[in-house]
């Protein structure tokens, strides 16, 4: 087959033959006079045909010419749609979700194979972040958040669970350290967390030394390594505590906070949406 005359020289043909005007192409197409020139030059050359007369510092498509623009503008368009066609189906494919920090890194990402040996083809693209969130300006599908803010009315809501929250440390920590000798582990993105802890419990530890870090994913790996003791959101130490690293020795107390998805449509009108959130639900209970 012989070879296809380049689509970018076809393109200037075309938008020059609507307006036969190199000058008007040029402007459409964000390029210069002369790349538009050369591009219908190339044309003519490589077909051997006369695409534009030029009388009177004027452009006129002959009637050759004429007849391959109609075509041509044809065949870029349905160029165009397929291109888009296939941009969307590989768009169907990939879900972008927004997710809290360490309920991300330890929860969310050890469940997420899981997901994708059920789901096979849908890519979940995973950031992490928490508060507030612009799904449209940040091109996020999903955010999981905890219920502490206000969103938009137009968001929809699907609830996931109640946070529960209580003291955590290794095995073996309560043994060896008398309650009076415990260092409280602080986590600084949640300062108040012990003092709510104890408001909601209705007790109260006296500690030795207390340790601040800067987000509970820290605190918690801290008191996995024996550190001391940190309030733990369930939902976080679940794994820990199934596989024997960690105990919570007063047991959980519901906080009034919900962990939610936020999306900007309901997720029933969304496929690849519904199946996510639908799996996270059971995931999460």
């Amino acid at each position: 087959m012989k070879n296809l005359p380049p689509i970018s020289a076809l393109k200037a043909f075309c938008v020059a033959a609507k307006y036969e005007s190199f000058t008007k192409a040029a402007q459409e197409l964000n390029q210069t006079h002369g790349a538009i020139s050369r591009g219908v030059k190339q044309l003519e050359d490589y077909f051997g045909v006369l695409l534009f007369e030029r009388r009177n510092r004027r452009l006129y498509i002959t009637e050759k010419g004429n007849i391959f623009a109609i075509r041509m503008n044809d065949i870029l368009a349905q160029m165009e749609r397929a291109c888009e066609e296939l941009a969307s189906k590989a768009t169907d494919q990939k879900l972008s979700v927004s997710c809290e920090p360490s309920l991300a890194m330890r929860w969310l990402m050890p469940r997420l194979e899981n997901f994708r040996r059920q789901h096979a083809g849908l890519d979940i693209h995973l950031s992490t972040a928490g508060g507030p969130v612009d799904l449209a300006e940040q091109g996020i599908d999903i955010a999981i958040r905890r219920s502490d803010f206000k969103w938009p009315d137009d968001y929809w809501v699907t609830p996931l669970g109640k946070e529960e929250i209580g003291p955590v440390c290794r095995p073996d920590y309560v043994q060896n350290h008398p309650e009076k000798q415990w260092t409280l582990l602080h986590t600084r993105t949640r300062p108040q967390a012990w003092k709510d802890w104890e408001i909601l419990s209705t007790q109260s530890i006296s500690p030795q030394t207390e340790e601040f870090f800067d987000h509970f994913y820290f605190s918690l790996q801290a008191a996995v390594a024996g550190m001391g003791v940190a309030i733990g959101p369930r939902v976080l130490v679940a794994d820990d505590i199934k596989n024997g690293l960690l105990v919570a020795p007063f047991g959980f107390v519901n906080t009034p906070v919900d962990y939610v998805v936020l999306s900007s449509k309901k997720p029933q009108t969304c496929e690849k949406t519904n199946r996510f959130i639908t799996w996270l639900q059971t995931a999460f209970n």
